[in-house]
């Protein structure tokens, strides 16, 4: 299955007990990026491939013409070798003009697929970053309230032994008094 841009944008995670990404989940999702990555950069490769051959038939086409222009033909009527010749340039023009737009075809299918990838690659970093900052704000956040959590707790353990403290010494006093009262 392809993934488009919209794929990465929209892929939703499954979160774990303590509030984190599924690690496995998310590394076969990069896995599949990288993949589908690796595929567009060989296809790239192999139309730029492409391409050279196309410009070496071309050089290949334009050298021949250029031989049979050189070459003496046998049969010296003059106009049939005029026409000859100018049915022979104006084959090689067609023919560098087809060779001239299929290179350029494929230079631009190369350069929009490399840029389609360039395109995905970067969404989905910015996405990475974006979740790793969203989380790490969010574990920030819970840190903050943790600790705001232990304060509390601290004074509050404080304030009882305090109070535990001063209950001792008033019923230590009252004990030390019941001896008068009896």
């Amino acid at each position: 299955m392809a993934i488009s841009v919209r794929d990465i944008q929209e892929k939703e995670f499954a979160t774990q007990a303590k509030g984190g990404y599924n690690v496995e989940e998310v590394d076969d999702f990069l896995d599949e990026i990288a993949e589908q990555l690796a595929a567009l950069v060989r296809e790239n490769l192999a139309l730029n491939q492409q391409v050279a051959g196309l410009e070496a038939d071309v050089e290949a086409a334009k050298k021949a013409a250029a031989e049979a222009e050189t070459r003496t033909p046998e049969y010296n009527e003059k106009g049939y070798f005029e026409n000859l010749q100018k049915s022979m340039r104006e084959a090689m023009i067609g023919a560098q003009c087809i060779a001239d737009e299929t290179v350029a075809e494929a230079k631009a299918q190369a350069e929009q697929m490399k840029a389609d990838a360039q395109a995905e690659a970067d969404a989905t970093v910015g996405k990475a970053q974006t979740d790793a900052e969203k989380i790490t704000a969010d574990a920030r956040d819970k840190v903050a309230a943790l600790q705001q959590q232990f304060e509390t707790m601290k004074a509050s353990a404080a304030s009882f032994k305090a109070d535990f403290g001063r209950i001792l010494e008033e019923h230590t006093a009252l004990l030390k008094n019941k001896a008068n009262l009896f």
